[in-house]
C-alpha cells in the first residue's frame, strides 16, 4: 500500500438518493467521504416527475431533485467523483476500489448502486421516456389511469409489473419482443384470470410525435397504445458485490435492517437491497446504514 495514499472513512458506490443521503449524513458526522458513480445511472435521473415523495405535493422533476441532492452532499463536505468502479478488493484492513482512472482506499464501503433500468433496445425508446414510456409501475402507474398500456418483458418481473398496473387500468398486455416467455406457472395463472394477454411479436419501433402513440411490430402492423413499461429481465444491484463475496438473493444484496452485510465494514442501502425500490425507502435505509457505519468506525469495530 502506498503510505501517501489518502484513506477515506467510507467509499460510497452510487450517486442516487441512497448514496447521496448516506454521503450527507456521514459527512455531517465528520467522516471523510467519497462518492463514486455516474448520476445518469440513477433511476431518479430519468424520472419525468416524482409525485409520491413527502412534502412535494405538486411533484418535482427527478433530475432536478437529484441535482439538489448532489449539491447538498457536496456542501456537507463529501467528495464526489463521476467515475464507475470496475474492481474491488480487500487490502489489509481497508478496501481498494479501482475505477478506470484511479484507485481509492476506504476503511468501509457502502453499496448504494441501486438497480439499472434495462433498455428494450427498441427504436425510439429514448425519445419517449417520460412521454409515454416508463420503467417503474409503482412510480408512474398513476399517470396511466384507464389507459391502454403494454409491458415489454418476458419474465416474472414483467408479469408482476403488469399485475400491478391493474390498479390503474384494465387494458394491460405483455409483449416479449420476440423472446420466449419464462413466467412461472402460478403467476401465469394470475395473468389468465386477469385477462392479461401474452404476445411474442418482435417490435420494430415506438411511434408518436410529442408523446407515444403506438408501437410497430416487425410485420408492419401498428398497435395503438397510450403507454409502455419496460420490464426486461431482472435488474442487478452490482456485479462488484459478487466479486467481494457479499450474500445476494435474486441479484440483490442481503443485509440486516441496519444495512450490515455478511462482510465487516461493508454496508448497503437503497434499491440494491431490493426492498421498496422507492425514493423514500432508499433514503430511510441510507440513514440506517449511515448510523451503522458510524458505529463501526467510531465504536472500536474497525481495526487499524
Amino acid at each position: 500500500m502506498n503510505n501517501n495514499q489518502k484513506i477515506y472513512d467510507t467509499i460510497i458506490l452510487g450517486m442516487g438518493p441512497a448514496g447521496l443521503t448516506a454521503a450527507l449524513y456521514l459527512a455531517r458526522a465528520g467522516l471523510k467521504i467519497i462518492v463514486l458513480g455516474k448520476k445518469e445511472n440513477s433511476r431518479l435521473y430519468s424520472a419525468h416527475m416524482v409525485t409520491n415523495y413527502f412534502g412535494l405535493p405538486e411533484g418535482i422533476d427527478g433530475r432536478f431533485l437529484l441535482e439538489k441532492g448532489l449539491a447538498q452532499a457536496k456542501d456537507a463536505g463529501a467528495e464526489l467523483k463521476e467515475e464507475e468502479s470496475v474492481d474491488i478488493r480487500k487490502q489489509e484492513n481497508n478496501f481498494l476500489i479501482s475505477t478506470s482512472n484511479n484507485n481509492y482506499l476506504g476503511k468501509s464501503i457502502l453499496f448504494a448502486t441501486g438497480v439499472k433500468n434495462i433498455s428494450s433496445l427498441i427504436k425510439s425508446e429514448d425519445k419517449f421516456v417520460g412521454r409515454g414510456i416508463a420503467f417503474c409501475v409503482a412510480c408512474d402507474g398513476l399517470y396511466f389511469k384507464d389507459k391502454k398500456v403494454v409491458v415489454i418483458g418476458e419474465g416474472d418481473f414483467a408479469a408482476r409489473e403488469a399485475l400491478e398496473l391493474l390498479e390503474y387500468t384494465k387494458d394491460v398486455n405483455i409483449y416479449s419482443d420476440g423472446k420466449d416467455f419464462s413466467i412461472s406457472e402460478d403467476i401465469k395463472k394470475q395473468l389468465e384470470v386477469k385477462n392479461i394477454n401474452l404476445y411474442k411479436d418482435k417490435i420494430k419501433e415506438f411511434i408518436g410525435d410529442s408523446k407515444l402513440e403506438s408501437l410497430m411490430k416487425n410485420d408492419g402492423e401498428e398497435v395503438d397504445i397510450d403507454g409502455v413499461f419496460i420490464a426486461k429481465g431482472m435488474p442487478k444491484s452490482s456485479d462488484l458485490a459478487y466479486k467481494l463475496g457479499l450474500d445476494t438473493f435474486n441479484n440483490y444484496i442481503q443485509s440486516t435492517n441496519n444495512g450490515e452485510t455478511n462482510i465487516k465494514g461493508v454496508f448497503v442501502a437503497g434499491d440494491a437491497t431490493g426492498i421498496g425500490l422507492q425514493i423514500g425507502t432508499a433514503v430511510g435505509s441510507a440513514i440506517n446504514a449511515s448510523f451503522s457505519v458510524v458505529s463501526y468506525l467510531k465504536n472500536g469495530e474497525f481495526k487499524q
